[in-house]
C-alpha cells in the first residue's frame, strides 16, 4: 500500500495519491521488472534530481568510445569500474551523476556530473597529451586541466583505449560549470528528448540484435538527494495543496512529479506549507481546515509578496 503523500523540493513537487483499488493488496505482487527502456517516469526523475542539486554541480564530463561500441554489458562495466576508480583516488564524499545515452551511430557513451574535487596525482596522467582545444579552454586553470588528464587517464586505462591516440584526443570532454543554469536547462533538454535513446544491446554485422539489455540508464552517488523543504502524510493537507496547485497550474488534477518552473508559485506555496495554521492539521481540527481554505482562496487572487505576507498575517491572528 501507499499512502497519500506530498514533499516539496527546490525544484519540484512529488504529490501520491493512495490508490483505494489496492489498498488490501500484498506488496509482494508488485516487483521491479527488467529495464528495457529509458521510460518517461525515468526522465523525469533523472530531471528532478539533476534540477534539485543544480547548484552542486561544477563539472560537466563526456566519455565514449573511438570505435562504435554497441554493448551496454560490457559499457555498465566500464562506467563502474570508472567511479570505483575514481572514489578510491579522490573521496568517497564527492557527489556524481552519470547518464547513460547513445550516439546516432549506436555507440554508447556516459554523460557525469561531478563535483568539484582535488585529482590525485601520480606520473602516468600528468604528462598524458591533450587536444589544442582542450589546451586552450584550461590555459588559466591548471586545476581544471588536470582534473581533465585525470579523468581521461582513468577512463582510457579502463576501457583499454589508452595507446590509441585517436582515443586520447577525441574519447572524452570536459566542461566546468559556472551557473546553475546550465545543468537546468541541460536537464530539461536531455530528459525530454527521446532521439538516441531508444537503442540498446550489442549487433552484429547483419544488424541482428544479439542481446537487448541496457540496465539503468542513470544513476547517482548517495551523496545527491532530492533534500526535502516539506513533507507530510497529512490527507487533508495534500487535499488543500492540490486544490490550490490545480487552480495555480491550471489543472483538473495535480497528482505525481511536477516540476516547479515558476520560482514565483514555489516562493508563494512554501508560504502556504509554513503558516501555522497549516501545521496544525495534524490535530484534525475542522475549524483550521475551514480556515486554510478561506487562506487559500485569498492566495490565488494575491499577486505579489506584501499582500500574501498581509493575508497569512491576518489568517494567523
Amino acid at each position: 500500500m501507499c499512502p497519500s503523500y506530498v514533499e516539496v523540493n527546490e525544484r519540484s513537487i512529488l504529490i501520491r495519491v493512495e490508490n483505494r483499488l489496492l489498498r488490501n493488496m500484498h506488496s509482494r505482487l508488485w516487483k521491479r521488472g527488467e529495464v528495457k527502456q529509458f521510460s518517461k517516469n525515468s526522465q523525469r526523475r533523472l530531471a528532478r534530481l539533476l534540477m534539485n542539486n543544480a547548484e552542486k554541480f561544477k563539472l560537466f564530463f563526456t566519455v565514449t568510445y573511438r570505435v562504435n561500441q554497441r554493448d551496454c554489458k560490457l559499457s555498465k562495466k566500464h562506467v563502474d569500474y570508472f567511479l570505483t576508480r575514481f572514489r578510491k583516488a579522490c573521496s568517497f564524499d564527492i557527489g556524481y551523476v552519470w547518464a547513460l545515452e547513445f550516439q546516432r551511430r549506436g555507440a554508447v557513451h556516459f554523460h557525469l556530473w561531478f563535483e568539484e574535487f582535488q585529482p590525485k596525482e601520480f606520473s602516468e596522467w600528468l604528462g598524458l597529451a591533450v587536444r589544442r582545444q582542450i589546451g586552450l579552454r584550461f590555459k588559466d586553470s591548471v586545476l581544471n586541466l588536470n582534473r581533465f588528464k585525470f579523468l581521461t587517464y582513468l577512463w582510457l586505462k579502463i576501457t583499454g583505449q589508452l595507446s590509441d591516440e585517436k582515443a586520447v584526443r577525441a574519447s572524452t570532454d570536459l566542461k566546468v560549470i559556472t551557473s546553475s543554469n546550465f545543468v537546468v536547462s541541460y536537464a530539461i533538454k536531455y530528459a525530454w528528448k527521446r532521439e538516441q535513446k531508444e537503442y540498446g544491446g550489442s549487433v552484429v554485422e547483419n544488424g541482428k540484435v544479439l542481446d537487448g539489455w541496457t540496465g539503468r540508464f542513470w544513476g547517482a552517488s548517495r551523496r545527491i538527494r532530492n533534500e526535502k523543504l516539506y513533507d507530510s502524510m497529512n490527507v487533508k493537507g495534500i487535499r488543500i495543496i492540490r486544490k490550490w496547485l490545480s487552480k495555480q497550474m491550471g489543472k483538473k488534477k495535480v497528482s505525481g512529479l511536477w516540476i516547479l518552473w515558476d520560482k514565483n508559485l514555489r516562493d508563494r506555496l512554501l508560504m502556504l506549507l509554513g503558516h501555522s495554521e497549516f501545521m496544525k492539521l495534524g490535530r484534525d481540527d475542522s475549524t483550521t481546515v475551514k480556515r486554510l481554505e478561506e487562506l487559500r482562496y485569498s492566495l490565488q487572487d494575491a499577486s505579489n509578496r506584501n499582500e500574501i505576507l498581509k493575508i497569512l498575517n491576518a489568517v494567523g491572528k
